[in-house]
């Protein structure tokens, strides 16, 4: 049998594995462009730190192995969902029964133990906040594992858990612990910066992007479609008498207004489109792929829309909208303009669009 010492040892080395990981998953979060790469790529991750951490096992007893591998188990679902607890049991799983020894079949129901308890774990928690309190419990179970040492014989596994089953008790929740509390931490940095990003993007108002994600976003997006040689439009919307509406009603019906007609041009443009709030009550878009006849059957779509729905205020008061539309478009072949000079013609033409009586789309073809 070996000594707490070595037992010790072998823990911080694994904690060392697990640093390494966390240091991986916090890459990941930061980044992964969707969210599809990045449960893949947290799978990935947790399966590696499963693994990583058998690779420097501390042996207990002939044949039988000790390290951390459980830790990742049982926290693969809280921190990387489905596929993360999948591929994480399969390779812990996997890996243990590759290495043999007489330990492979309690390890591996130990494996699926923890598995189950991290799924159960998670699924409580959902939503709710976490913790090392509640991690230090996860750490019971994932110690709970250790239960199935008595698939040996009994002799051998009272022995075993005599001699060192304190200490692995304790490495086991201090380990998950330590591991959980380390990611926990990571994602939550994440998600606060992620909050601050999408509000210093986002419009309060209509949740649609603000002037400034617009002017730093378009012209990427303009730019991209034209390098590719793809068609690439910017439109402007602007509500008619909209200062007739906030004098006959108020501001707040005329924030309800803004409101509804975000919700309006959201749901009739792709997620890929940029839509944003540029103004008072002036909505900006710039539409990949939208040459001018697909453009103006989209301005004319949303026009009708917006003319055909009108806003109920309180179940009461319905308020008639009608808009406005100016509409540049580039056919993707001919030489790219500044994108202030496409927001110009855009403007232009929304400004013809005004003066020849509202409620129309004025096209701004290319020069």
């Amino acid at each position: 049998m070996m000594t707490y010492a070595l037992l010790v040892s072998g823990v911080l080395q694994n904690l060392g594995i697990a640093a390494i990981a966390a240091l991986f998953y916090d890459i990941v979060l930061r980044s992964c462009p969707t969210p599809s790469v990045r449960h893949t790529l947290v799978a990935i991750v947790f399966g590696a730190g499963a693994v990583g951490s058998m690779m420097l096992p501390v042996e207990v007893a002939p044949g039988i192995i000790f390290d951390l591998r459980n830790a990742f188990v049982i926290l693969a679902m809280t921190f990387g969902g489905w596929l993360a607890v999948a591929v994480t049991t399969l390779a812990a799983f996997t890996y243990r029964l590759w290495l043999g020894g007489a330990g492979a079949l309690p390890g591996g129901v130990g494996i699926l133990v923890c598995a189950s308890a991290g799924i159960a774990f998670a699924l409580y928690f959902k939503g709710r906040r976490t913790g090392l309190v509640s991690f230090a419990l996860l750490g019971v179970f994932c110690a709970g594992s250790l239960v199935s040492m008595f698939l040996l014989p009994f002799e051998t596994a009272m022995g075993i858990l005599k001699n060192v089953g304190p200490v692995m008790l304790v490495m086991n929740i201090l380990g998950t612990m330590i591991v959980g509390g380390i990611v926990d931490r990571q994602k939550r940095q994440f998600e606060r910066e992620s909050v601050l990003t999408q509000e210093a993007s986002t419009d309060s108002l209509t949740r649609l992007a603000n002037r400034r994600a617009f002017d730093l976003r378009g012209p990427d997006l303009m730019e991209t479609a034209n390098q590719q040689g793809d068609a690439c439009a910017l439109m402007l919307i602007d509500i008619d008498h909209f200062k007739q509406i906030n004098d006959a009603h108020g501001h707040d019906v005329g924030d309800k207004v803004l409101q509804h007609l975000a919700v309006l041009v959201r749901s009739n443009v792709r997620k890929t489109d940029l839509v944003a709030r540029y103004g008072g009550e002036e909505i900006a878009l710039v539409l990949p792929s939208h040459d001018v006849k697909r453009a103006f059957s989209l301005g004319e779509r949303l026009r009708k829309a917006i003319a055909g729905t009108p806003y109920r205020h309180e179940g009461k008061l319905d308020v008639t909208l009608s808009v406005s539309i100016g509409l540049y478009a580039n056919d993707g072949a001919t030489e790219s303009e500044a994108f202030t000079t496409v927001f110009k013609r855009a403007d232009m033409a929304l400004y013809r669009a005004k003066k020849a009586g509202r409620n129309r789309v004025e096209i701004a073809l290319a020069a």
